[in-house]
C-alpha cells in the first residue's frame, strides 16, 4: 500500500471513530452520494402532454399531491406532467439527494412547487438521539436553501416515524410535521392503474396523497399521474399545495 493510500485509509478509520465517539452514525456524517447512474425510462410522451387540461375548479374541495424521496431520475418527468396540467405539488426531498441534484431543487421551486424536508438519509428518526435528529433535519435545510429554494417549513418524517424529540427538534427549526391521508404504495411496484385507483377510490376533501418521485418504481407513478389529475378534477377536486 502506498503512503498516500495508507493515509487515506487511516483518515477514514479516524472519521469513523470520531463519529462513534460523538454518538453519530457514519451515515449521518457521510458526504452527499453521487447521482444515481441508472437511466430512467422515458414515460412522458408528447401525446400525454398535449392532452392535458388545465381547468382546476374546486367544487368539492382541495387535494394535495405530494412526492417523497427525491429529487431523482424520474423527477424531471414528474415535473413535465405537473407543468402541462398546471399543478402545483409538494416535494418532500432528502438532503443528500438535494445536494447531489441541486438543479432539480431549483426547477421544483421555479415551477411554484413546495420543496420540503424529508431528512438527510431517510432513517427512522425516532430511533436516533437528539443530536442525530438535529443533524438530519438541519443539514437537509441547508442543502435545500443552498440549492436555491426557500427554507422548508414542513417535515415529513420517513415512514411517518416520529416522537416528542423529533417533533421538538422540528419545531426549533421552524418545521411543522405533516404526514398523509392516502398512501398509494407506489414504491411497492404497483401498476399505474392501481396507483391511480388507490387515489380516486379514497379521495375526500382535504386529502393528502403520498406518491414517490425518488424510488426505482417511480416510472409507474409518472404513468399514473395524468389519470390521477384528470380523475380528481372530473370529480370536482382541485389540486393544491399541502399548506393550502
Amino acid at each position: 500500500m502506498s503512503v498516500r493510500r495508507r493515509a487515506l485509509a487511516e483518515l477514514g478509520v479516524g472519521v469513523g471513530l470520531l463519529a462513534l465517539a460523538a454518538g453519530l452514525t457514519v451515515d449521518v456524517l457521510s458526504p452527499p452520494k453521487k447521482a444515481d447512474a441508472e437511466k430512467p425510462r422515458t414515460v412522458v410522451t408528447n401525446a400525454m402532454l398535449q392532452a392535458a387540461r388545465t381547468d382546476n375548479r374546486c367544487t368539492r374541495g382541495r387535494v394535495a399531491l405530494t412526492f417523497d424521496d427525491g429529487p431523482d431520475i424520474y423527477t424531471p418527468q414528474i415535473l413535465k406532467v405537473l407543468r402541462a396540467y398546471r399543478v402545483r405539488a409538494t416535494f418532500f426531498v432528502m438532503g443528500q439527494k438535494a445536494a447531489a441534484r441541486p438543479g432539480l431543487i431549483r426547477a421544483e421551486a421555479a415551477d411554484g412547487h413546495l420543496v420540503e424536508n424529508h431528512s438527510w438519509s431517510h432513517p427512522h428518526l425516532a430511533d436516533l438521539d437528539q443530536a442525530q435528529i438535529d443533524w438530519q433535519l438541519a443539514a437537509t435545510q441547508r442543502a435545500i436553501t443552498t440549492a436555491g429554494a426557500p427554507a422548508p417549513t414542513l417535515l415529513r418524517p420517513p415512514f411517518g416515524n416520529t416522537s416528542a424529540t423529533v417533533d421538538g427538534e422540528a419545531k426549533l427549526l421552524g418545521l411543522r410535521v405533516i404526514r398523509w391521508s392516502i398512501d398509494t404504495d407506489d414504491w411497492r411496484g404497483r401498476e399505474p392503474g392501481d396507483i391511480a385507483a388507490s387515489v380516486l377510490d379514497q379521495v375526500v376533501p382535504g386529502s393528502v396523497v403520498l406518491m414517490h418521485d425518488g424510488v426505482r418504481q417511480s416510472a409507474a407513478t409518472v404513468q399514473a399521474l395524468p389519470t390521477v389529475i384528470r380523475g380528481l378534477r372530473a370529480r370536482g377536486f382541485c389540486t393544491a399545495l399541502a399548506t393550502d
